[in-house]
């Protein structure tokens, strides 16, 4: 019934907001994934659910998760014009293309490895408003580094190229 829907996405949320205030299990990107997921099955289509699916990828941003899945999942189910003015209307030009700010994508949990003046730091993947990863330079030189390492792994072993 729709009474029991409702209070089925009540709890999921309920259950995320009891997650960010945890120590031990903090809410990923595929934790909004699956909320986004759970709003659009729980949810008929209308305002009510254009105005959840908005507030869930808010929180999703402001916590910095946003990655490809949490993106695209968004991109299908909101109009164009809600996407324009929650994602587009935020992003960037990075080379040529629109990328989401680096603080959606902050919490990740993977980097890639830059060369600063300072050394060697990590950034946060650019992912565009298309939901793919713009390869940088700094992200194709990590690709290269982890190829030869592995060649050389070889070499060392004996083996052949």
């Amino acid at each position: 019934s729709p009474e029991q829907q409702r209070q089925a996405l009540v709890l999921a949320i309920a259950t995320i907001q009891e997650m960010k205030k945890s120590d031990l299990n903090r809410p990923n990107s595929k934790t909004y994934l699956l909320l986004l997921q759970c709003c659009i099955q729980l949810l008929p289509p209308g305002a009510e659910r254009a105005k959840a699916l908005r507030s869930i990828f808010r929180s999703c941003c402001k916590d910095g998760l946003v990655d490809q899945q949490v993106l695209n999942e968004f991109q299908s189910v909101v109009s164009t014009d809600v996407y324009h003015n929650e994602v587009v209307h935020s992003a960037h030009d990075y080379n040529g293309a629109k990328a989401l700010p680096e603080s959606w994508t902050r919490n990740l949990g993977y980097r890639v490895r830059t060369q600063t003046e300072d050394g060697v730091s990590k950034r946060n993947p650019i992912i565009s408003v298309t939901g793919e990863v713009i390869a940088s330079s700094a992200y194709n030189d990590h690709r290269m580094r982890r190829r030869w390492s592995k060649v050389n792994q070889k070499l060392l072993q004996g083996g052949r190229m």
